[in-house]
């Protein structure tokens, strides 16, 4: 009887394992071997996006202080002030200059050119117009103050130009964070092919993908967002000092920039550059605000006072436009002196101020004590250089009642006795509805 052969085995348990075993190692090598590429390839991203946005908006940010402290120069001129002419030429050729260098700065927003095209014909336009252009600069004779409002409104526009171009910038990077999430979601596909093979090194390589990738990329992801919607105060926490970290830094850095910028231009939109003081715009607003339905301040009525100084040109003819600003930024500080810390002090324009004054807490109005210490304030002397001057000034005071019917009317009563004032005698003040004109003493205010 003959044993049959035996038959070759179909398995081995030792090649099986070892098969295993090298498909895991594999597999735990090809996901290390992803994981890393596609960490380094957003890494690579951030970076580029970050060069792409400190060139397109570091060349803006250069041009747009360029042109700043060439308005400043313009200023000047226009106002008689002494400046090398030939400096301020060639600084019109060196902001050219800056404007080539922004435009060939190479983005994929096709606009950016364009914007940057019509702000550099903005830009010459309003320093043609004010004729501050090339050598008519040279040939400019005289004071042209009366060229000046036109001159820093057409500024203004370039400046919100430059803003616009800014802001495309950080839309760009945007775009550029946004580009990642298809990468993000291939990684967490592999991550779970990864865990039927290995669920301790997927769960290992996940964690560490949450803690040292997504969370940063997702926090500079909101903070972005969070810069679109206005909220310039929002920073970064640096998590690790790795190249995310960098671009986290960069992020903050961008951020405070534009926190700066932003307050100076909301300042400088409602603030009078020459005292300080809120400006016509503020003063619209903070009325308008109290003529809301929901405002608290409905309640508690408001009186508006317009000042005038008196024979101001005569100021401004014996001592020149520097006396006359010196004059109203000293009676500026008086005024805000003589009011509560939550009266309102504005100027208007040219030698004309305006306050408004909040209701006592008992409902009794406030503007006859004010008043009153304004004139004892502008009765003292002001020391212009080595020059003594007494001013007076003409008042006009409306008081808002409940019959008041918005800001236009209260201004209009207030302007109208102000006027009455003037007409009245100059150095007093009248209140809207009044029988009677109140006429500040002799001895406290002068010619």
């Amino acid at each position: 009887m003959h044993k049959s052969p035996t038959a070759p085995r179909s398995f081995s348990l030792q090649r099986e394992w070892s098969g295993a075993f090298t498909l895991m190692l594999l597999a735990l090598f090809v996901g290390a071997a992803v994981t890393v590429v596609g960490v380094r390839f957003v890494v690579n991203e951030m970076e580029a996006a970050n060069g792409r946005l400190q060139a397109e908006y570091g060349t803006v940010a250069d041009l747009a202080a360029a042109l700043e402290a060439h308005e400043q120069l313009g200023h000047q001129l226009l106002a008689a002030a002494p400046v090398n002419r030939e400096a301020f030429v060639l600084e019109q050729q060196d902001i050219e200059a800056l404007f080539r260098v922004a435009a060939a700065v190479p983005v994929a927003d096709e606009g950016r050119t364009e914007a940057l095209s019509m702000a550099q014909q903005d830009w010459q336009a309003g320093l043609e117009q004010a004729g501050l252009w090339g050598d008519r600069a040279l040939n400019l004779t005289g004071s042209n103050v009366a060229d000046a409002a036109a001159f820093a409104a057409a500024s203004s526009t370039v400046r919100s130009q430059l803003a616009a171009v800014q802001q495309s910038s950080l839309q760009a990077l945007n775009r550029g964070l946004v580009d990642t999430r298809e990468l993000e979601s291939l990684l967490v596909v592999g991550r779970f092919g990864l865990f039927a093979v290995a669920i301790g090194a997927t769960l290992y390589f996940r964690r560490r993908m949450v803690t040292d990738l997504m969370r940063p990329v997702n926090s500079l992801r909101r903070g972005v967002l969070k810069l679109q919607s206005g909220d310039y105060g929002h920073r970064l926490n640096v998590a690790r000092r790795d190249e995310l970290g960098e671009v986290t830094v960069a992020f903050n850095g961008m951020a405070a920039a534009l926190q700066d910028s932003h307050k100076a231009l909301t300042y400088r939109a409602t603030h009078d550059d020459l005292t300080g003081l809120a400006n016509r715009a503020a003063l619209a607003e903070r009325l308008l605000a109290s003529f809301e339905p929901d405002s608290d301040r409905r309640t508690r009525h408001e009186g508006l006072l317009f000042i005038d100084i008196d024979d101001f040109k005569d100021v401004n003819d014996s001592l020149g436009h520097e006396g006359g600003d010196a004059l109203l930024a000293q009676l500026a500080e008086r005024l805000r002196a003589s009011v509560r810390s939550h009266d309102l002090v504005a100027r208007l324009g040219g030698d004309e101020f305006a306050v408004v004054v909040v209701d006592n807490d008992d409902g009794s109005p406030a503007t006859g004590p004010v008043t009153e210490r304004i004139y004892e304030a502008l009765s003292e002397p002001f020391v212009i250089g080595d020059r003594s001057l007494r001013v007076s000034v003409s008042m006009g005071v409306a008081q808002r009642t409940a019959d008041t019917a918005d800001v236009t009317e209260l201004l209009r009563q207030a302007d109208s006795a102000m006027y009455r004032a003037k007409h009245g005698g100059k150095a007093r003040y009248e209140i809207h509805g009044g029988s009677t004109p109140v006429v500040e003493p002799a001895d406290t205010v002068g010619g």
